[in-house]
């Protein structure tokens, strides 16, 4: 019985990490003169590490107030987070607008959440976001729309700034 239990649990394993699938992710800055920090990509599943409420976590808004993703990531740990960066602006990990940065998301999630700071140069405490349905995304570009946190405000609070303000593309590796 040992055995078997052993055997299902192996092939259960084994089955859903077949199951995962790698993306191509493809972000592109379609704001006007800003740029984005590193751009953080999961699971929807692992929002509660990004939203409070109506604010945004901790680590969260140490991403939106600072353009570092470890804590983000490191929060959701095991359960998986992707980072793309982009080459521009000290210290080269930003993105430039009109710029565009690729890289690999594997995932079994079927909608991700994708979330960058908006580098503080007019503004300090803006980002962009949304959860994009990978299947929606094929081959059509997304709208990451922009959020101010309210930090420097203080009002706290999470409020949309505009739609838009980059796009995401997703394509099947």
């Amino acid at each position: 019985m040992k055995q078997l239990a052993a055997f299902s649990l192996a092939t259960f394993l084994i089955a859903g990490a077949a199951s995962a699938e790698t993306f191509s992710v493809t972000v592109t800055n379609t704001l006007s003169d800003d740029l984005l920090a590193p751009i953080v990509v999961t699971s929807t599943e692992n929002d509660s590490h990004f939203f409070s409420g109506s604010y945004v976590t901790p680590a969260a808004e140490h991403q939106i107030l600072t353009g570092d993703p470890a804590q983000v990531v490191e929060s959701i740990g095991m359960h998986g987070a992707a980072v793309g960066h982009g080459m521009d602006g000290p210290p080269g990990v930003l993105l430039a607008p009109g710029a565009s940065v690729t890289f690999d998301v594997e995932t079994e999630a079927r909608s991700l959440r994708i979330l960058a700071m908006v580098a503080p140069t007019k503004v300090p405490d803006n980002y962009v976001t949304n959860v994009v349905d990978i299947h929606t995304a094929m081959d059509t570009s997304v709208a990451l729309n922009r959020f101010d946190i309210g930090h420097d405000e203080g009002s706290m609070k999470d409020m949309l700034v505009s739609e838009g303000g980059a796009s995401v593309m997703i394509a099947r590796k």
